[in-house]
């Protein structure tokens, strides 16, 4: 049995969405060898594979890691959404307080030692998205009440939105009208 046939064999999920993470996959690699060019002249002396090297490496953990969260048991997501959420207000406070100042905005922090950075809003997005549905099918029997299905669901996207708020605004209202109404 050939690799293509294996990997076919063990995504036994939705084909088309596989086809177009590996079309994105592919295209993100062409698009970052060809705009990194000028990049590549001014910084590591023409060294263009240098940034194609570090794209692959990190689509490669990505895809890694989406095929971690595709085998895991929907479940899973349940049980970690309370502390995904833990999680993300102390980054969000930490990037507000602390956070790297890239392109005259702070929304970053940088990753020590291997000279990535992220925004912390992302992984915010994540697991507010999580633990919403989580919530909301937890008070799917009474969803209709304020106190007790409306108020758990809206205080901590209203922290997270709040939190995103200063530094990246177009993000928080996109994520409070996704995520809150």
């Amino acid at each position: 049995m050939s690799i293509g046939n294996k990997i076919y064999a063990e995504l036994k999920g939705d084909k088309v969405i596989w086809m177009i993470i590996a079309l994105l996959s592919m295209l993100s690699i062409l698009i970052v060898y060809s705009s990194t060019g000028t990049l590549a002249f001014k910084n590591r002396g023409g060294n263009t594979e240098s940034y194609l090297f570090k794209h692959v490496v990190i689509l490669g953990v990505g895809l890694l890691l989406t095929y971690l969260c595709y085998a895991m048991h929907y479940l899973r997501f349940r049980q970690a959404a309370p502390w995904l959420i833990l999680v993300a207000v102390p980054l969000l406070i930490f990037t507000i307080a602390m956070g790297s100042n890239i392109n005259s905005a702070r929304r970053w922090i940088e990753i020590p030692f291997i000279g990535l950075s992220f925004q912390t809003s992302d992984f915010a997005k994540l697991a507010l998205i999580i633990f919403v549905a989580r919530e909301v099918s937890k008070h799917k029997d009474y969803i209709k009440d304020f106190k007790k299905a409306f108020m758990p669901i809206i205080v901590p996207i209203l922290i997270v939105c709040f939190l995103i708020a200063p530094a990246d605004l177009s993000t928080a209202l996109m994520l409070f009208l996704t995520t809150g109404i």
